[in-house]
């Protein structure tokens, strides 16, 4: 197990749990002994009780286990674990988040339009106007564009997209209240985002699985490009 230096940043805490843990999910074999508090302070570059606090974090989780008078061990990863925080408050960290809604979203896009029915198709007719409502009325519209797409996971009916969906609820709507934010003055672009809602909702409606799909990688598409266009504040 090799680990990189820990950069300065606000948790030295975090940080180190981050790198020990993508030590141990890159390529360290369940059963490997990790090496002493010691030295995984020295290759990191940070103190002991950094350290301890980071592999009680890691213990906690699951990733780890201790074996009474041998040493702290990699477990068998049984469970996907994710968490909130594992979503870097930066730029970076939106980009990364924008690409895997790119991912997801394409996708239970696809699926709504193989499992759609009548009453689904009313529903997200129904988010569709809220979002042009929104506009028409001056607000932000940012709660009405992720009801929308909730929706459309709703309507995909695989319940683990729709999990992992949810649990970035939060992060995906300040993620989405950003761009709209950066939006709000250029018309063009409001006309743009609100065509590409209603082609995948025609797509969806008319059963067009890989039309869907294709319209919302081209949605995600262009919003990933204003993102790096506009840029974000970093965050410490």
């Amino acid at each position: 197990m090799k680990l990189s230096t820990v950069p300065p940043r606000s948790s030295l805490v975090d940080d180190a749990i981050r790198l020990i843990e993508t030590s141990i999910r890159e390529g360290t074999a369940a059963g490997t002994r990790l090496p002493s508090e010691a030295e995984i302070s020295r290759q990191l570059g940070v103190s002991r009780p950094v350290v301890r606090e980071a592999l009680a974090f890691l213990r906690a989780d699951g990733l780890v286990e201790s074996r009474h008078g041998q040493g702290l061990f990699v477990t068998e990863q049984a469970v996907l674990r994710i968490r909130a925080d594992d979503l870097r408050p930066d730029r970076a960290g939106l980009l990364d988040l924008l690409e895997m809604r790119r991912a997801l979203e394409s996708e239970t896009a696809r699926l709504a339009a193989q499992r759609r029915t009548p009453e689904d198709v009313d529903k997200l007719r129904a988010a569709l106007e809220g979002m042009a409502a929104a506009e028409r009325e001056g607000r932000d519209g940012v709660r009405e564009d992720l009801h929308f797409h909730l929706t459309i996971a709703s309507i995909g009916r695989n319940p683990l997209l729709m999990k992992i969906i949810h649990f970035w609820t939060p992060a995906l709507q300040d993620a989405i209240g950003y761009l709209r934010e950066a939006d709000k003055k250029d018309a063009e672009i409001l006309r743009t985002r609100q065509h590409r809602h209603e082609e995948i909702f025609g797509f969806i409606e008319a059963g067009n699985a890989d039309a869907a799909h294709k319209a919302m990688v081209d949605h995600m598409n262009e919003t990933l490009d204003r993102f790096e266009k506009e840029g974000a504040p970093e965050k410490s």
